[in-house]
């Protein structure tokens, strides 16, 4: 993992995941609503470039999708909520060598926070896992 601050409270956290299955099948768990619905959030709608995410506990985050490049990168920007202005990065890294992959992702945190969010990350990741067969 790696960190950085972003603001005074907030910083920068990057966490790589190991996972066994295609670029393709990767890409489409982290950009469509449907496969993010399988892992990251209870519900995902799309309206234009922004993505509603929703969880079953009430909370909803809106965020624009920035950057999406196929089968490598997805970029959101949050636009409400705590985490406004901030970004949600999900990539794909596939070592060049050994052609094994790895998700990283890329999110933000306050630094008394910083040991539950990777927890998250690692429960969400694990789902994912479950749901690509990895």
């Amino acid at each position: 993992m790696q960190s950085s601050k972003i603001n005074d409270k907030r910083q920068r956290i990057e966490l790589e995941f190991p996972l066994h299955c295609s670029a393709n099948t990767l890409y489409n768990y982290i950009s469509s609503p449907s496969g993010l619905s399988e892992w990251f959030a209870d519900d995902v709608t799309v309206h234009g470039s922004n993505y509603v995410f929703k969880w079953d506990d009430g909370e909803e985050l809106e965020a624009e999708l920035i950057k999406s490049v196929n089968r490598k990168h997805v970029k959101f920007r949050w636009v409400d909520g705590d985490q406004a202005n901030e970004f949600l990065e999900f990539i794909i890294h596939k070592d060049e060598v050994t052609d094994d992959l790895a998700l990283i992702v890329i999110d933000s945190v306050e630094p008394e926070d910083l040991e539950e969010v990777e927890m998250m990350w690692e429960t969400q990741v694990s789902y994912l896992k479950k749901h690509i067969g990895a």
